[in-house]
């Protein structure tokens, strides 16, 4: 057999062990797994050079699409996420209108007309319809993944439609009973929120912690356990995104013992940010915000004892701030390139996170979460090529010169992706991503 591609000379690194060694593509998909001697002759062949192989990140958690248009999107965030290793990304989109399925079909064409990796969707509860179109959405569609969104108010200036509980319960209700089914709960308790934002608001502070400070991380904490005791009424599993307060993965890991299926995301910037950071202005708002250094190190703890489950960038270009009034502010900042150095950078190297630990954090978790699995998250025969090249030494300066607001402008990390392949295409090296990539994306939330 001769291979399309061959990456020798590695250290691959899955999430239960590494080998010395590489793999064999063809046809977009590994074939064989193993040390250097066994593998085949190939069209292209990659001396690895010793450096780490893992699979592709499956980034699970981002927006594109909502303030620039969603092409256009797929195009440039598509790319900016293989050069961070990125070969899969979940979108969380929103649809105001009653149905989903006219919305699925054309977001799925256009990004498969222009997105550099695979791309899938989570579907947004925006109206009371959404909750009855779940089952018909599930089959015509293969998304069994919905979001509902506390912590926005009526009048948000993204115009997010808020849940209520009872949405939350009736759709815990339908996807209990369907296999995959996930409800995934942006965390927060509006009306408390709300009440200490007109305080503050009113003494007339604009700096970040003043926003922080505005929904405290018990807003957060008092709503993680409500959703995690109304899926334990329900039995419908519960993903709890972009967490940034130390007690998430706590309160999953007590329901978790009770036998509740809940798993905690966190992101990139809730692990190395705080909002009391001297060089961040409201230019860091994020929604749920910054958070103080106690948070930080509780989510770091999770991450090291395992119960955060998944990250994810939360990554939204939205346009340039306008930096006017921090109440008003677009929230979201952009991390497609930055999430795989941040990681290696701030964990691998200063805290010792395991690679195989990062695995499973990036890819395994996701892939199995999300209904990717037996195709991606995972090194071995008949999975899709998908994978990162990353030199662990390589020291790199983070610049960016793309859409939305980058909070790491600056900052020298360690350990940098050097090459993407997705389904057996090498999409990033070299620095750059080729422009013949834009449209070989394929969606992966499709009926099964």
């Amino acid at each position: 057999m001769k291979a399309d591609l061959v990456i020798r000379n590695a250290r691959v690194v899955r999430h239960d062990g590494e080998f010395h060694g590489g793999v064999a593509v063809k046809d977009g998909r590994i074939v064989l797994t193993g040390a250097d001697e066994v593998l085949p002759d190939a069209t292209r062949t990659i001396d690895a050079e010793g450096r780490v192989l893992m699979p592709g990140v499956i980034d699970p958690h981002c927006h594109l699409g909502v303030k620039f248009p969603y092409p256009e999107d797929m195009r440039t965030e598509t790319a900016a996420a293989a050069s961070g290793g990125v070969t899969t990304a979940l979108l969380y989109i929103r649809n105001l209108k009653e149905s989903y399925l006219p919305f699925y079909e054309e977001r799925k064409a256009l990004g498969e007309e222009n997105a550099v990796v695979d791309f899938g969707f989570h579907f947004g509860i925006q109206r009371e319809e959404h909750i009855a179109e779940i089952p018909e959405l599930v089959a015509r569609t293969g998304v069994r993944s919905f979001k509902c969104y506390f912590g926005y108010e009526p009048d948000n200036p993204i115009g997010i439609v808020p849940a209520t509980d009872g949405w939350v319960y009736a759709a815990m209700r339908i996807l209990a009973k369907i296999p995959g089914g996930v409800i995934n709960v942006h965390c927060e308790n509006t009306q408390i929120a709300s009440w200490i934002k007109k305080e503050i608001a009113a003494t007339g502070r604009q700096d970040l912690g003043a926003y922080t400070e505005s929904r405290p991380a018990f807003c957060e904490v008092e709503t993680i356990r409500r959703m995690i005791f109304l899926a334990e009424k329900t039995g419908c599993s519960l993903h709890l995104v972009h967490t940034s307060v130390g007690m998430g993965p706590v309160l999953a890991a007590e329901a978790q013992a009770r036998g509740v299926h809940v798993t905690v995301e966190t992101c990139p910037h809730y692990l190395t940010r705080t909002c009391y950071d001297e060089d961040l202005d409201m230019r860091a708002k994020i929604s749920p915000p910054l958070r103080d250094r106690n948070e930080l190190e509780g989510l770091w703890a999770g991450i090291m004892n395992g119960s955060v489950y998944s990250l994810g960038t939360d990554h939204v270009p939205f346009l340039p701030k306008k930096l006017t009034d921090i109440w008003t502010e677009f929230p979201g900042v952009v991390c497609f390139p930055w999430e795989l150095p941040l990681m290696l950078h701030f964990g691998v190297h200063q805290r010792g996170l395991p690679l195989s630990r990062l695995v499973a954090l990036n890819s395994f978790n996701p892939a199995r979460r999300f209904g990717l699995w037996p195709r991606k998250g995972h090194i071995d025969v008949g999975f899709d090529a998908d994978l990162v090249l990353v030199d662990l030494d390589e020291e790199r300066t983070v610049t960016h010169t793309g859409k939305g607001t980058c909070i790491y402008e600056g900052w020298k990390l360690k350990g940098w992706p050097v090459m993407t392949v997705a389904r057996g295409e090498v999409v990033y090296e070299n620095g750059a991503v080729d422009e013949r990539h834009y449209g070989r994306g394929r969606c992966v939330t499709v009926p099964s």
